[in-house]
């Protein structure tokens, strides 16, 4: 066997015992942010918080929609105003997306009781999704001051990791060449290459991108260019085998494996669990 090809197929045996193996989420898989912006003013407000996730859950897979993101805001009279927002992929099932979200918003609150605003991301083998609150509108375009990232530890791609750096910035900017600002699952895309040394290159390379979708295209755009820098940061330069950078909205996630759900979404009628 050929070198390149015994490589290869080394590589590719490493990647599925680390798939078999990382079935279920690792602690490091779940991780939040509290902005340092100050408390809620009442002691109301965290109530009203629960309130506000509550019709934002229901809001995820409204009838006839397949992108499982949604907005609400609970405005109170005693100057707490509360507004939530969730996001999941929508290449996968609706209980998923659901599932993902009972356990990343009692994650959230346990961990900001009292602040104002904060964030939290769990990432699953073939799920992401985030959860995150302020007392403003959405319609305030919000820095990204926070970013989470996860990625494949202790294991390496046998990639130099000025070779997966390039090979992510291209896949990067492929991915962001479909954005579109409409459609049933506006700002969000995936799609693969093939990168490292030799004219067709060495290995497969996976990515997904996505977007709140309240945002303005350029924003869209803005924020996964910050996702890329943080992933190098968290996973190209460890050579890592999958990485994930986060923020507050949107997300950047690879691997050398295909990792997008082969279901398409499911809509039903499941009642939000408190």
């Amino acid at each position: 066997m050929e070198t390149k090809s015994l490589i290869q197929f080394i590589f590719l045996l490493q990647v599925i015992i680390n798939g078999v193996i990382a079935q279920k989420p690792a602690p490091t898989q779940q991780s939040f942010k509290c902005r340092d912006n100050g408390n809620f003013k009442t002691d109301t407000a965290p109530k009203e918080r629960e309130g506000t996730f509550q019709n934002v859950y229901r809001r995820v897979g409204e009838p006839g929609s397949t992108t499982f993101a949604a907005h609400h805001n609970n405005i109170s009279a005693n100057k707490d105003d509360v507004w939530g927002s969730v996001l999941c992929p929508p290449n996968i099932k609706l209980e998923a997306c659901r599932e993902c979200l009972n356990n990343t918003y009692p994650y959230l609150i346990k961990n900001c009781p009292k602040q104002k605003e904060g964030v939290a991301w769990t990432a699953l083998p073939k799920i992401t999704c985030i959860v995150t609150y302020r007392d403003y509108t959405f319609s305030i375009l919000t820095p990204d001051w926070a970013w989470g990232s996860f990625s494949t530890p202790p294991n390496q791609t046998p990639a130099s990791a000025v070779d997966l750096e390039k090979g992510l910035n291209t896949l990067a900017g492929k991915l962001k060449s479909l954005i579109v600002p409409v459609g049933p699952s506006r700002f969000f895309v995936s799609g693969s290459l093939v990168y490292g040394p030799g004219p067709k290159g060495s290995w497969p390379l996976y990515g997904h991108m996505q977007c709140n979708t309240n945002f303005r295209i350029e924003d869209c755009l803005t924020c996964l260019t910050s996702a890329t820098n943080e992933i190098h940061k968290c996973c190209s330069r460890g050579r890592k085998l999958s990485g994930i950078a986060l923020g507050i909205n949107c997300y950047f996630r690879y691997a050398h494996t295909d990792f997008t759900p082969k279901a398409l979404p499911t809509l039903s009628s499941s009642s939000p669990q408190t």
